[in-house]
């Protein structure tokens, strides 16, 4: 291999560009949603490998304070459903805290697959007189 540093999200990152500099232009009208949606795949995958996995450890964290579970993220969300379906966060405060963690989980999930949409939501949310 000539050059061993490379990552698969730079890969990622230099074939989005690359798309989008030299194929997307040229590629005919009737197939031009086709080729918007394999960019946007391209564009989360690019951000799922830059993020690694920081946020699911994070979120793993808040979700097992939540319902007093240790593990991965994915382990412990059927686990908070069940949990949720149970009844267990009825009380107004547990209703706050699952509300905190379920926005975080949405967040970082956007973070990733929709960051425009982040971004809109997040400066609509610190406009004055917005509530959160």
């Amino acid at each position: 291999m000539i050059n061993d540093d490379s990552k698969a999200g730079d890969l990622v990152a230099i074939a989005l560009r690359s798309f989008r500099e030299s194929i997307l232009p040229v590629i005919p009208a009737d197939q031009r949603f086709t080729a918007l949606m394999i960019a946007n795949a391209l564009g989360v995958a690019e951000r799922e490998l830059a993020a690694g996995g920081k946020a699911d450890a994070e979120l793993a964290d808040a979700v097992g304070k939540l319902i007093d579970a240790k593990g991965d993220l994915r382990a412990l969300l059927p686990r908070l459903c069940t949990d949720i379906d149970a009844g267990r966060f009825d009380s107004p405060e547990r209703q706050q805290a699952l509300r905190a963690v379920l926005k975080d989980i949405t967040r970082a999930r956007l973070a990733v697959s929709n960051p425009k949409r982040l971004a809109a939501e997040t400066s609509r949310s610190d406009a004055p007189g917005s509530v959160r």
